[in-house]
C-alpha cells in the first residue's frame, strides 16, 4: 500500500462508528468513502470457534 510521505494515516476505529453501528460492514464502507486509509477492528473467537468482529471479549447477557 502506498501512502504519501508526510501525510498522517487516517485509521477509522471500528469504522465510521459515528455514522453507523460500530464494527459493521456499513461502518467500514463509510470509513473508506470518507477517506480513511484503514479501519481498526477486533476479531474474537466464539465459544464454538467462529470468528466474529466485536470489541469486547465478553458480550453482556450472553452465554
Amino acid at each position: 500500500m502506498r501512502h504519501p510521505p508526510g501525510r498522517p494515516w487516517v485509521i477509522a476505529h471500528r469504522g465510521a462508528s459515528a455514522a453507523f453501528p460500530e464494527n459493521t460492514l456499513a461502518a467500514f464502507r463509510a470509513a473508506a468513502a470518507l477517506g480513511a486509509d484503514a479501519v481498526e477492528l477486533d476479531v474474537r473467537r466464539t465459544a464454538d470457534g467462529h470468528p466474529v468482529v466485536h470489541h469486547d471479549a465478553v458480550v453482556p447477557g450472553a452465554g
